[in-house]
């Protein structure tokens, strides 16, 4: 079967198919995060379908007073569900990958094929100059077209719109604050409670001097404590 395939020169245009197949999928995503660019770029009129997905669940998360945690997670994971011709940008993304590993492994195979059935040395280097320079293409391709560059453009540009948007938030009290400002109250009642009890003795009418008001509340807040 392999000797047929080289006869009919099947690795060669399963080379040439790997690379195209390649070059179609980076330029699917290359349009997605083209559209998604531009539509950041107007986020008050965006054209893409992705994009108004995103503000939908978006404006449905603050209508619902639904909290985000982490705005730059959020705006990955709606990231990464992002459609072109109906398929996954994760999917397009694979395929780039796929494509340069089958032409490897159809290289590998050439090369194999040659010395099985004892071919010339000049096929085996057209094999590998082929196929070497459809998998150079595909990395050197991708590296130009600089998705990670273009995603962080979009991550940045929603991560802004987000933070300009996002409802102000209540403060939240601080819980050792709060338990002070209670125990104060609490020492200030029973040193109250005290001084009226104090007060309405004869014999403890003159008890409670500043010093010795100030030592009592000190002896509650250790108590408290």
């Amino acid at each position: 079967m392999l000797h047929i395939w080289m006869e009919r020169n099947v690795l060669f245009y399963g080379m040439i198919g790997a690379g195209i197949l390649g070059i179609l999928c980076m330029f699917m995503v290359d349009r997605f995060y083209g559209r998604a660019i531009r539509d950041v770029r107007r986020i008050t009129e965006p054209k893409g379908k992705w994009t108004k997905e995103f503000l939908n669940q978006y404006q449905m998360r603050l209508t619902k007073e639904q909290e985000i945690n982490n705005p730059e997670a959020f705006v990955r994971t709606q990231l990464a569900r992002g459609k072109t011709l109906g398929i996954g940008i994760q999917k397009w993304k694979q395929g780039i990958g796929y494509s340069a590993v089958l032409c490897f492994l159809l290289i590998l195979t050439a090369v194999y094929g040659t010395y099985r059935y004892e071919q010339a040395q000049l096929l085996r280097y057209e094999y590998v100059l082929t196929g070497a320079g459809i998998f150079a293409l595909l990395l050197l391709m991708k590296q130009f077209m600089g998705f990670m560059n273009k995603e962080d453009m979009i991550l940045d540009g929603l991560l802004d719109y987000m933070e300009n948007t996002l409802p102000a938030r209540k403060p939240v009290p601080d819980e050792q604050a709060l338990k002070e400002q209670t125990r104060e109250e609490l020492i200030d009642k029973v040193t109250e409670g005290i001084r009226q009890t104090a007060a309405s003795e004869t014999k403890f009418s003159h008890m409670l001097t500043p010093e010795e008001e100030h030592i009592m509340r000190e002896v509650i807040r250790e108590y408290l404590i």
